[in-house]
């Protein structure tokens, strides 16, 4: 069986990870007050900025944070 998967360099991925733990997981874990002040869209674009982590590790892209969170 062939392998289709692109090499993918483990230090990237490694520092991806690392920088999705510090810089996603925290905003993305506070709690149904702070989301309940957000706004629909505001909501919609935190859901792409949190999928888009969540995909970092196989597109090797570190996606941009909201300019709002700021």
């Amino acid at each position: 069986m062939e392998n289709t998967k692109k090499f993918r360099p483990i230090g990237r991925i490694i520092h991806i990870r690392d920088r999705r733990a510090k810089e996603c997981f925290p905003v993305i874990n506070r709690g149904k007050p702070w989301y309940d002040t957000l706004t629909a869209e505001q909501t919609a674009e935190l859901k792409a900025w949190y999928e888009a982590w969540l995909n970092a590790t196989e597109t090797l892209v570190i996606p941009k944070k909201p300019e709002w969170l700021k």
